[in-house]
């Protein structure tokens, strides 16, 4: 499994999420950002590293003023400890505090409006957290009757009850480590990470396996594919027994599309929507927009060689914008060529394709984007549900995934039947052979298609974009690899 995940506690680093050059530029900035060091219990230095980071929303927004504290807790523990490191993020979202780095610290986050998320430090440099709205938790024990569950870094407990059943009225977002304790006795742990936006979670039976050395698992492999499933990314430390692969439906596994040539397929002039961009300038319908939907600056728009011609090297803050298009309406199929560079500072999500006005207002229909958490490319609608949220393939080549960075690649999104196809560079690149199943949000009113960017700056695409079509057919892989192999030959 991607080195990515593994870790002590078996849960995501997020030194390792957000990258040692993050770590580097905060330690530049940082120095006085935080208001203060007072700490718990009046005590004013208890430790001997400092720790520098920020707090963002799940949307990737800086939190200002976000009151951050460190708690010495972990999973062999019955309840939480009454002293803590307690600082406030300056108007950026960044903060700085001091620890005792010889013990597990846990980072309890809170915005003023209600927001909140969990962390853990995992070095002794980065201390980064993201907050959102609180959510309902339900799950179960197996083979449990009595006893409460915890989470790592909050006093709140639940009950288990007769049938193992357990709930939490208001779960924090971020890094979660659930804990059994039974006999005033910490029996076992199941750590994860939130990856959806939604009023409820609900994770199947945990089970206690004596091979399995203090962790609770769920005997429903997909959980443990190493990318976000039902709403969460669990990990599985090396050398912990995986429960065994379940049994898919029959209704899940249906026919992929028929190879076809594409000569029948509809031709161009044929389909409903049938867009081709160069991106050699403004004669090819080419149109760039800031995030705040003005036109940019045609002199700050970077055109660089391209796949074929020139492309366009996007700036933070600037999109594409072909109008108030709507492939979601039927079959559709995405293309486009890309030099992707990879992680950006202070960027979370990177959007190649977005179908939305304000995501926030959760008015969106679609996009694809990738997900530096869980180093995914992703297919979003409502961000809830199994099919408004697929994790389509692991990212990034140097995580184990399909998109190579720094390289001209080719990535296309085939919509066929409700199901999602993802390629790149021609060879089917999903998670699964048969293709994901997935649901546009509906929208009474037009919604304006964005390639590379939306609203929101810091969701650009970091990379060169060049040749893009948006066609109202649903291509097959046949005709996926033609088109690939055609333009590969022209370099």
């Amino acid at each position: 499994m991607d080195n990515l995940f593994k870790n002590a506690s078996g849960v995501i680093s997020l030194k390792n999420l957000l990258g040692f050059a993050a770590v580097s530029l905060f330690a530049l900035v940082l120095s006085s950002c935080s208001k203060g060091d007072d700490m718990a219990g009046g005590v004013t230095d208890i430790g001997n590293s400092v720790a520098e980071g920020f707090v963002v929303t799940e949307s990737n927004q800086p939190v200002a003023r976000a009151r951050v504290v460190a708690y010495y807790d972990d999973w062999g523990k019955t309840a939480l400890e009454d002293s803590s490191v307690v600082v406030f993020a300056d108007d950026n979202g960044m903060f700085s505090l001091k620890f005792d780095s010889t013990r597990s610290v846990v980072l309890y986050a809170e915005g003023g409006d209600g927001t909140m998320g969990l962390s853990r430090i995992q070095n002794k440099e980065s201390a980064h957290v993201m907050v959102g709205y609180p959510r309902r938790l339900e799950s179960s024990v197996a083979d449990a009757s009595s006893g409460y569950m915890r989470i790592v870094g909050r006093s709140e407990t639940a009950p288990v009850n007769s049938d193992g059943s357990f709930a939490f009225s208001s779960m924090p977002v971020g890094e979660i480590s659930l804990v059994y304790v039974a006999d005033e006795q910490p029996m076992a742990h199941f750590d994860f990470m939130t990856a959806a936006v939604g009023d409820t979670l609900k994770i199947p039976s945990l089970e206690k396996r004596a091979e399995n050395n203090g962790l609770l698992t769920i005997s429903d492999y997909r959980y443990y594919s190493g990318v976000t499933f039902a709403g969460i990314m669990v990990d599985v430390p090396a050398g912990i027994t995986v429960p065994e692969p379940v049994v898919v439906p029959d209704d899940s596994l249906e026919t992929p599309p028929v190879e076809t040539d594409s000569t029948e397929v509809d031709t161009t002039e044929n389909l409903a929507i049938s867009i081709n961009l160069h991106m050699d300038g403004e004669n090819d319908g080419t149109v760039v927009y800031n995030s705040d939907g003005t036109l940019a600056d045609p002199d700050s728009v970077e055109y660089v060689d391209g796949i074929s011609g020139k492309g366009i090297s996007l700036k933070v803050g600037q999109y594409i914008g072909v109008g108030n298009v709507d492939p979601c309406e039927g079959d559709f199929t995405l293309s486009i060529w890309t030099v992707w560079k990879g992680f950006r500072v202070g960027s979370i999500y990177q959007l190649l394709f977005a179908q939305r006005i304000d995501w926030t207002q959760s008015a969106a229909r679609f996009q694809l984007q990738y997900d530096f958490l869980t180093s995914s490319i992703v297919a979003v609608s409502d961000g809830i549900t199994s099919t408004g949220y697929v994790s389509l393939s692991k990212g990034n080549t140097e995580r184990g995934g399909v998109l190579p960075p720094n390289e001209w690649a080719n990535i296309v999104l085939v919509y066929e039947s409700g199901k999602l196809y993802l390629y790149v560079n021609g060879e089917l690149a999903n998670e699964s052979a048969t293709g994901d199943k997935f649901t546009p949000k509906d929208f009474a009113e037009p919604v304006p298609f964005c390639i590379g960017g939306s609203e929101v700056a810091n969701d650009t695409w970091n990379g060169i974009i060049d040749e893009l079509t948006i066609e109202s057919t649903a291509r097959s892989a046949k005709w996926v690899k033609a088109q690939y192999d055609a333009m590969k030959s022209g370099e």
